[in-house]
């Protein structure tokens, strides 16, 4: 399995869906503005701050973190992603640019969970969910809930991924060990 810790990309046989062009519609893309706001926030920082953390810090980011490549693909993808919006301005590659790195920054989270070490990935993820008053899986929920949902091939399919995270008190839960 790929997760991009080796710096290597590798083409999946996997398709990536084409962006939604159509809104389920007149309202477009699901979720009201204030959820989106909020969305586009906690993306936006997290994002900004993985940046900086290479930047400024010289952290060592797996692709396709590193170079802000995902920061570049969430700046088009983001123009479209409002309540009522029905295109979406960024392409298929930019689109699994997003998928590829919540799986990455995923991996990443439940592998410093297993060894108890923090990398300089999850040390920037668990700052941002701090920021966020959330934990850092949501951060990394919210970049896959935007993949999904600009990447599903009908309006229903984008509701059913928007509504997955719609438990509102997943974000404020600390993550346990389950009992042995």
């Amino acid at each position: 399995m790929d997760d991009g810790d080796d710096g290597t990309e590798r083409r999946s046989q996997a398709s990536v869906p084409a962006p939604r062009s159509v809104g389920s519609g007149p309202r477009g893309l699901p979720g009201t503005r204030a959820e989106w706001v909020t969305v586009r926030g906690q993306v936006s920082g997290l994002l900004l701050a993985l940046q900086e953390a290479e930047v400024t810090d010289g952290a060592s980011l797996p692709a396709p973190l590193s170079g802000g490549r995902t920061l570049r693909a969430w700046g088009y993808a983001r123009q479209g992603v409002r309540p009522g919006s029905r295109r979406v301005a960024c392409s298929v590659a930019e689109l699994a640019i997003l998928g590829r790195s919540a799986r990455v920054l995923g991996h990443r989270l439940c592998r410093a969970r297993i060894s108890g070490a923090d990398d300089a990935v999850v040390h920037v993820l668990r700052r941002e969910a701090s920021v966020h008053d959330c934990v850092p899986e949501w951060l990394v929920a919210q970049i896959a809930r935007v993949h999904g949902v600009l990447s599903a091939p009908s309006p229903v399919s984008a509701q059913v991924v928007w509504r997955a995270l719609d438990d509102r008190g997943a974000a404020h839960e600390t993550w346990a060990e389950p009992a042995s």
